[in-house]
């Protein structure tokens, strides 16, 4: 997908999250979901789980059901949570197919924190390309962007890091500014 495709998609997602400033990343989570399930026509269930592998940090997972199951790696930051809720959002958005597993006990095996009745139940797990990886954490990456963007700055709930970040970036907007006028 080109830069110019990607932008009118994450301005098109990010007009239909329709956050206020004060959202907080877990209210803002909760609005990724609903709207996967609205793009999906399907329930979407997101739970955070502790992963047993630590390059593993969300899975998408179609239920026998007709349901999604998406599973993030539960981490301490809902700022962290929504980055992989929203790259596995991505990976739907892109629209990346996932691949069919044949027994409950693979998912078993991903999220060992998971009910055995919702494992049994599963009927397909996300497993892409590297190629596809990276197209859908370039989009997570601009939606997690815009998300910030339309937060209030002074927010005490948004993380130290991306609040210096944020600062830096906008003095050094400042002073390019007043370079060129």
């Amino acid at each position: 997908m080109n830069r110019r495709t990607r932008r009118a998609m994450v301005n098109r997602i990010a007009g239909e999250l329709n956050l206020s400033r004060t959202a907080t990343y877990q209210e803002a989570a909760r609005r990724v979901c609903e709207l996967m399930g609205r793009h999906l026509g399907k329930h979407v269930e997101v739970r955070f789980a502790p992963l047993p592998d630590a390059r593993l940090t969300g899975v998408s997972a179609l239920l026998a059901n007709g349901n999604y199951l998406v599973i993030c790696a539960d981490s301490p930051r809902w700022y962290h949570r929504l980055q992989i809720l929203l790259h596995e959002f991505a990976h739907l958005m892109l629209g990346h197919q996932p691949v069919t597993l044949t027994k409950s006990e693979s998912l078993r095996r991903l999220a060992p924190g998971l009910l055995p009745d919702m494992a049994r139940y599963v009927a397909g797990r996300t497993s892409f390309k590297e190629c596809e990886e990276r197209d859908a954490e370039e989009l997570a990456d601009e939606l997690l962007e815009v998300i910030t963007d339309q937060r209030d700055k002074a927010d005490p709930a948004m993380p130290k890091h991306v609040r210096r970040m944020m600062a830096s970036f906008a003095h050094a907007d400042e002073a390019a500014h007043d370079v060129y006028i």
